[in-house]
């Protein structure tokens, strides 16, 4: 936040998000809401290849794209943004998630990337997590299915915002966890 308390660019707002209607008020998760479900078209999913990062570039520095691999599943980051990266301090293209560790919630946040995976349904989620170096930040994150073919979950888009106050700690406690999904 800038002295004035307006959000600096990249940095979230504490509003809170408390449904798909928040969502979709919300000018960042709202437009990728949106475009993912313009190349959804009348599919379940939206198709991988009618997704192109590129057409977001408010929202690319904070993109996750996830390859979802098969037996047995991984989840590869393919494309982060350079705020996402920022708030790890590394690159992280070719890294698994599985890899990355998030504090007490790491479990519960894999489930919900395994089940946004396994069954193609998208996800809000508002959490503190332990990221580089190690404080407590606060992340808002959509989730969003993408299929190759049209027969299963072949990546996922993930939109997500930190709180990178650096050097304060963060306004909400260390086990502050809040999600929802999307029908």
């Amino acid at each position: 936040m800038t002295g004035s308390g307006m959000a600096q660019p990249g940095m979230m707002r504490h509003g809170e998000i408390r449904d798909a209607a928040d969502l979709r008020r919300h000018p960042g998760f709202g437009r990728l809401l949106a475009v993912v479900e313009a190349a959804r078209g009348q599919e379940k999913w939206a198709s991988r290849a009618a997704f192109d990062p590129c057409d977001l570039p408010g929202l690319l520095p904070n993109l996750w794209l996830i390859e979802i691999g098969e037996a047995p599943r991984r989840l590869k980051v393919r494309l982060a943004g350079t705020r996402v990266e920022a708030a790890y301090g590394r690159s992280l293209a070719g890294t698994y998630l599985e890899d990355l560790d998030w504090g007490p919630h790491s479990a519960r946040i894999f489930a919900a990337l395994g089940r946004m995976a396994d069954e193609g349904i998208g996800h809000f989620l508002d959490v503190a997590a332990y990221i580089k170096p190690r404080l407590v930040r606060r992340v808002q994150r959509l989730g969003l299915p993408l299929s190759a073919n049209g027969r299963r979950v072949s990546h996922l888009v993930l939109l997500a915002y930190y709180e990178l106050a650096q050097g304060s700690p963060s306004k909400i406690g260390p086990a502050h966890f809040r999600e929802f999904w999307l029908p």
